[in-house]
């Protein structure tokens, strides 16, 4: 007789919990939706960390909603039974489905709706996964008498998402042979040596113990929970008590989160405000700022900042490259730390720019940063060289951290620029008309959002007759965000923000119209497959405008994806990531 498997007491209590059983299920089918292809091909590392995080949320979300569901099943301080459970898991899947159906066809435009689809798929997957925990459990325990533990109980929960895996591949490579494979050679995770496969794989394997580690701490203190609760009411508080514990440790999860970003932040604005060995003096050129002529600090414009004004060409340099004589090109910082308020760093600006003799040069640029200070070098360079130094390129910083944790502080950047063009306008408004210089404004990602946006005043006139009346003749915007408010309403109505037919987009710059000469415009340069301008954090639960129907979606957006709320939203992220990753001199 073969001797009975021995289980760990634990194991047995925690394995055993139905909403432990659910949540696992949800985790295992959820890694399917990670498979898919983005954007940009994703490192073996980043697949690694989305199959991760994704599969913990699914946990976590599919153990809390069967908790609820359990709870409604339930007596108070009694557990559902089995025909319970199967009749509001039943209900679940069909209630659920139902709703995610019947708001469907307006999701892409109303976010309650999506919102509602998407509880609607979450609600009807934990009744496919509680109600199918629930059936393993009457099948394997009580038919054939086998004890709990993590063959009876996890297993069984594992081989059902595994189910819903494989069903969800084979209709994913059933679209793909209908709709055609966009740039089939892209694939969803970029091919690596032996060295990144193993760390990948060790990645993964991490992944999985913390998935794990968070599975039973999270189990640990909702059961935790429910015995304060079961001590201080005298008795047993049932499913509804589970229900509250798993909730409450969600919220508590959230809130971790919040208290670790803004942590974060705090640590990368610190580790930036360094003096690098490489440019530890202020700069001797009298024409940048915390130059001999400048009273901007040099402490003052962040590391990024320092570069830029010790990288500025010489004469010498310009004629190398030109051939024709050349001045000294004027660069301007407005450091982020001269002074605390938004006005007062823009007046310092301005005088910074009069101190360096921007106003003696016939273009000034307004080099709109990203957020941790940095406005691209060639960018500046290309223009002292267009030039032949004949310009002042103008920085006005809003943030000394990375652009994704600077999404905060965009305001203040738009209200820092107008002030500083506003400043400019005047100040040119007093020269005689022929020395005035012709003002511009370049903005790349983050600094593209904060550079249209200076045209969007909270209470008055929006749009680019804005620019127009501060002074600028022209802009370009390079890799527009999806958060900019006045591109958002161009796409949807351009009249309403460019009267004038003065904004224009393409995707390629080798596709922008011919202007004469003298004339100039404001041009926004956006690639059907950048991430930074169709990323959004509606994406959790809603489908993107470009995620729509195969034959409507944009070039190089994969026909064969299916938007999955919050799936589609993690590996949205990982685009994004990749798209901000550039390299100075890297173009692709």
């Amino acid at each position: 007789m073969a001797r009975p498997i021995r289980r760990a007491l634990w194991v047995t209590a925690w394995a055993g919990d139905r909403s432990v059983q659910a949540g696992v299920a949800g985790a295992s089918w959820s890694v399917a939706g990670t498979l898919a292809r983005g954007l940009l091909p994703r490192s073996p590392l980043q697949q690694a960390v989305a199959t991760g995080v994704v599969a913990t949320a699914h946990y976590q979300l599919t153990a809390t909603a069967w908790s609820a569901l359990e709870a409604l099943a339930s007596k108070p301080g009694a557990r559902p039974t089995l025909r319970a459970s199967v009749i509001v898991a039943a209900g679940a899947i069909a209630g659920g489905m139902a709703t995610s159906a019947a708001t469907s066809p307006v999701a892409s435009r109303s976010l309650p709706a999506a919102a509602a689809g998407t509880a609607g798929r979450l609600v009807a997957f934990a009744g496919l996964a509680g109600g199918a925990a629930a059936c393993w459990e009457e099948l394997l325990q009580r038919r054939l008498g086998l004890r709990p533990g993590l063959d009876t109980t996890l297993v069984p929960a594992v081989a059902t998402g595994a189910a819903v895996v494989g069903f969800s591949v084979a209709m994913r490579a059933r679209r793909a042979h209908r709709y055609g494979l966009v740039e089939p050679e892209r694939h969803a995770v970029r091919s690596a040596d032996a060295t990144t496969m193993i760390k990948a794989a060790g990645l993964g394997v991490a992944s999985a113990v913390g998935l794990s580690a968070l599975m039973v701490g999270e189990q640990l203190a909702a059961r935790g929970l429910e015995r304060l609760g079961a001590k201080a009411l005298g008795r047993d508080t049932g499913a509804l008590g589970s229900l509250l514990a798993h909730g409450a440790v969600l919220g508590a999860m959230g809130t971790s989160g919040v208290i670790g970003l803004q942590r974060l932040t705090s640590v990368v604005e610190r580790r930036d405000d360094i003096v690098e060995p490489a440019y530890p003096m202020p700069p001797i050129s009298p024409n940048v700022s915390a130059g001999p002529r400048s009273a901007m600090p040099f402490a003052s414009m962040g590391k990024e900042g320092r570069r830029f004004v010790l990288m500025a060409l010489a004469p010498e340099e310009i004629t190398a490259v030109t051939g024709e004589p050349a001045m000294s090109p004027v660069r301007v910082v407005g450091g982020y730390e001269s002074a605390p308020d938004v006005a007062e760093r823009a007046r310092l600006t301005v005088q910074d720019m009069v101190d360096c003799g921007a106003f003696g040069r016939s273009t000034i640029c307004i080099g709109v940063p990203t957020g941790v200070g940095y406005f691209n070098y060639t960018v500046a360079e290309a223009l002292e060289y267009l030039t032949g130094g004949d310009c002042a390129t103008v920085v006005p910083q809003y943030a000394l951290v990375p652009s994704a944790l600077a999404l905060n502080r965009t305001r203040d950047g738009e209200e820092l620029t107008r002030l500083v063009l506003e400043g400019t306008r005047d100040r040119i408004a007093t020269m005689p008309v022929a020395a005035r210089p012709r003002v511009f404004i370049i903005g790349e990602s983050l600094g593209a959002n904060v550079g249209l946006d200076t045209a969007m005043v909270p209470g008055g006139a929006s749009g680019i007759p804005v620019m127009t009346e501060l002074g600028v003749a022209g802009g370009l915007y390079l890799g527009v965000p999806f958060r900019t408010q006045l591109w958002n309403i161009w796409r949807a109505n351009p009249e309403a923000v460019d009267p004038a037919g003065l904004l224009v987009q393409v995707s390629d710059p080798a596709l922008v119209p011919a202007l004469p000469a003298g004339q100039a415009r404001h041009l926004m340069v956006v690639h059907d497959d950048d991430p930074v301008s169709k990323f959004g954090y509606s994406m959790v639960v809603q489908p993107p405008w470009w995620m729509g129907p195969a034959a409507t979606r944009p070039p190089l957006v994969p026909r064969e994806a299916k938007f999955r709320p919050i799936t589609s939203f993690i590996l949205a992220t990982i685009d994004l990531l990749n798209g901000m990753n550039s390299r100075p001199g890297t173009f692709a």
